[in-house]
């Protein structure tokens, strides 16, 4: 669990795969065993980090309401999944209305906003404290936390080349919200020199680490989305990897860390806290084995609460 001064974040996270609103995402809202996992949700107190937003509307490779996009999301063997998303959202401006509708129904959200970079930095930042500034005049009181997302599976390079570009961002938000409370997700691809410089920064906590570039964790195999940057994998075949990251980021950082990928049951989370996570994100296993993440919810958020 990480304390914060208006708030907390749960031992147990679910990151992304709650939606946009952190409510859930159409149609697995049709399924029994993710609504289970919503109910679940709800009654251990389970943080929610919403699926990222941008400044303004934004269509991607994955548009739900279009099969012909389908193809973005693969699943994998061993409890894995491909995608190559792309940030489609309706903008935050909608985003922040869903956010407030599922904070009324009982969700613990922190909404997520991506810095659109490639527009330049000095137009990623207007546009971030714009969104900013929307999410409080929305939220009031229940916009206490910020997770800014520096990580993009599908664009490995820009990844590298964004350090600069995320301290700048990452400062700008402090001087406008000082009391906000910030945290940054980051790549497989960043250097560990970034995360200590988020943390001189004043950064509050950091999440490591998002899906992984196919490359990466296939070396010698070519992505079925190579057309669309190779897209990211999650689950159960990119654990060695983020676990790797993660156990030398911890030795790098005195932050409170939010670690994932990966996970398929108790013992990764076990694995992840006892290299040092603060708390532990779920994404792929919401939507792959929605159940057992609600099972590993209610074990480790009630020994918590």
């Amino acid at each position: 669990m990480i304390q914060a001064e208006k708030g907390s974040i749960s031992t147990v996270v679910i990151s992304t795969a709650l939606g946009p609103s952190g409510r859930g995402i159409f149609p697995y809202t049709l399924l029994p065993g993710y609504r289970r996992l919503l109910r679940a949700v709800k009654g251990t107190g389970t943080t929610i980090l919403a699926k990222s937003a941008t400044r303004f509307k934004r269509i991607g490779n994955f548009i739900p309401w279009n099969p012909l996009t389908w193809k973005y999301i693969r699943r994998l063997p061993d409890m894995g999944m491909l995608n190559a998303y792309g940030l489609t959202n309706q903008g935050a401006d909608a985003c922040g209305q869903e956010i407030k509708g599922a904070v009324g129904q009982g969700f613990k959200v922190i909404p997520n906003l991506y810095p659109e970079f490639a527009k330049g930095t000095e137009l990623a930042i207007k546009d971030t404290l714009e969104a900013l500034e929307i999410y409080q005049q929305i939220l009031g009181p229940d916009f206490w936390a910020l997770e800014l997302n520096y990580s993009c599976p599908n664009s490995e390079e820009a990844i590298r080349e964004n350090v600069a570009q995320g301290l700048k961002c990452a400062q700008a938000v402090q001087k406008k919200h000082p009391t906000l409370f910030l945290l940054v997700k980051l790549s497989i691809c960043h250097p560990y020199e970034f995360a200590q410089e988020l943390e001189k920064l004043g950064v509050n906590a950091l999440h490591a680490i998002n899906t992984i570039p196919f490359s990466i964790v296939y070396p010698l195999q070519r992505s079925p989305m190579w057309r669309v940057g190779g897209g990211g994998v999650s689950g159960g075949p990119a654990l060695a990897a983020a676990l790797s990251y993660n156990t030398k980021l911890r030795k790098k950082v005195g932050l409170p860390l939010i670690m994932g990928c990966g996970v398929k049951n108790k013992e990764d989370v076990q694995r992840y806290l006892d290299v040092g996570a603060n708390a532990v994100s779920l994404c792929t296993l919401a939507l792959r084995r929605p159940r057992k993440a609600a099972e590993i919810m209610e074990i480790f958020n009630e020994e918590s609460a």
